[in-house]
């Protein structure tokens, strides 16, 4: 049997992935290097091509996030998360969207310079795809690095029901950061009504390193709007029992891709008995890895790190927020030959650990050169006061908000000071950008994003980016409860 015929799914697919030159093996979200994709997973075949192309249909499904406790959710090609999508930098990548949901969606294709129309907002660059519709995303997959693909309308709802998923672009080039083998790790949040809330991690990542967050700390205390009652917490779409191990050899290198799909949620990632070493902010290589206890996750922000396998046993990957683990966020990383041993209780919170924050890395320049003028711009985020769900950049909610304009090839400089009670991960459409500071404090060498959390009580951060990519993007917090609430702007990029 062919690679294609291994796929799940009605024979039709089968038949399309197949004539398309598409594979699927093994089990999904866990890549050995050099070894079979897992199951689900999505690659370009041996033979060249000038488009690899696939199919993707969206569909509601039963899903079980642990035993006992089964969902209705939103799925692409049945899995939740959807298939891990694998192409080389540079491949030109045609996906055929199939909507079978009972409502509208549509794709966006997170941290990957799309030409505008390939964006996936609707109402901005496309019509959302109607139950029963199609629509053709057809790209060039760059920059190299760990990105995603997810809904974009509805977002809140139907983020919330599955529709995430993985897409890797491998670097034409060299790894930067050998490694021996490879995990790719979709975290995320469920409301389920089976199970007690979770407290919340409004403050982001600084609420994460139990530090003050941005000027004003927890003085003022939290957002109280309504937001879902977040019971389960997920490792690619499975809580804990169900979660799959993690296998290693002693003396192996293993990457980690870290993906926060959560609505919400923060996550503060942990491998009991080993440190992290930091090696990519959201898909884009550091200059040297930073070796830390433990890295928190805004929503939308991607890690890559690597674990040096030198402590034989078996350990808990986990997350340190309180709640997390117990809700479902840990898995056990087993050596081979140490299968039958239990480990240690996980211990949460962050107290005494060594954390990763945007002030330790050091990001390589990798963005396009400006050849025109450098605009500023100021962005005051606000909103969520008393309870309300209004949520404002500059006093204005979209579309009423003003767009950040510029021309193709300028620099814009943006600076974004929150004066609202809870974080904001603010993520960029079409095109990285460049984190110059945070809190003041100024970065030697800038971190290369496309989400940047800036906190809550009077947090700032700077960023700076060229206008490479001409047509009209959405910058907007990635917790979508805040997007839907207002907090979005338009980047027009003139061409």
């Amino acid at each position: 049997m062919d690679g294609a015929a291994l796929m799940h799914g009605a024979v039709d697919r089968r038949a399309f992935i197949q004539r398309a030159g598409w594979v699927g093996l093994g089990a999904f979200g866990v890549i050995g290097h050099g070894g079979p994709l897992g199951l689900g997973a999505i690659r370009p075949a041996e033979a060249a091509a000038d488009v690899r192309e696939i199919l993707l249909e969206t569909r509601q499904v039963k899903w079980e996030l642990s035993p006992g406790r089964t969902i209705t959710a939103m799925a692409y090609n049945g899995r939740v998360p959807g298939p891990e999508i694998r192409v080389k930098e540079g491949e030109r990548l045609r996906v055929v969207l199939k909507n079978s949901l009972g409502e509208p969606t549509t794709i966006h294709w997170h941290g990957v310079d799309v030409p505008n129309s390939m964006d996936g907002v609707p109402g901005i660059t496309q019509k959302p795809v109607p139950p029963g519709g199609t629509f053709v995303y057809e790209f060039e997959a760059r920059p190299a690095g760990t990105r995603w693909y997810h809904t974009h309308f509805q977002e809140h709802r139907q983020m919330d029901l599955g529709l995430v998923a993985p897409l890797i672009i491998e670097p034409a080039g060299t790894e930067p950061f050998p490694f021996d083998r490879e995990y790719t790790l979709v975290l995320d949040d469920w409301a389920t009504g089976a199970g007690r809330a979770l407290p919340a991690t409004r403050e982001g990542t600084a609420g994460g390193r139990g530090e003050m967050g941005g000027m004003m700390g927890g003085m003022m205390g939290g957002g109280h709007h309504s937001t879902p009652a977040y019971d389960t917490m997920t490792i690619n779409g499975k809580a804990y029992p169900a979660t799959e191990p993690l296998r290693v050899r002693k003396g192996e290198r293993a990457r980690l891709r870290l993906i926060n799909a959560s609505a919400d949620h923060t996550h503060v990632i942990r491998l009991a008995g080993h440190q992290l070493r930091v090696t990519h902010t959201d898909g884009n290589p550091l200059v040297e890895a930073v070796a830390v206890d433990a890295v928190p996750i805004a929503p939308s922000e991607r890690y890559d790190v690597l674990v040096n396998a030198d402590r034989p046993g078996s350990w808990w990957l986990y997350c340190a927020q309180p709640g997390h683990a117990a809700a479902g966020e840990q898995a056990l990383l087993v050596y081979d030959g140490r299968e039958g041993r239990r480990p240690d209780a996980v211990k949460e919170g962050t107290a005494g650990l060594h954390l990763w924050h945007y002030s330790l890395g050091q990001g390589r320049d990798v963005l396009a050169p400006a050849s025109g003028t450098v605009r500023s711009f100021s962005q005051t985020l606000s909103g969520g006061m008393m309870g309300s769900d209004a949520w404002t950049i500059n006093g204005k909610q979209y579309p009423s908000t003003d767009p950040i304009a510029v021309n193709r090839g300028e620099r814009a400089r943006v600076r974004l000071g929150n004066m609202s009670m809870e974080a904001h991960p603010m993520h960029l459409h079409g095109q990285s950008f460049a984190v110059l500071s945070v809190n003041g404090q100024r970065l030697a060498h800038p971190l290369v994003k496309d989400s940047v959390d800036v906190e809550a009580h009077m947090g700032a951060v700077d960023i700076e980016f060229t206008a490479h990519n001409p047509g009209d993007w959405f910058f907007h917090c990635h917790k979508p409860m805040h997007m839907e609430g207002g907090m979005i702007a338009l980047v027009k990029i003139a061409g």
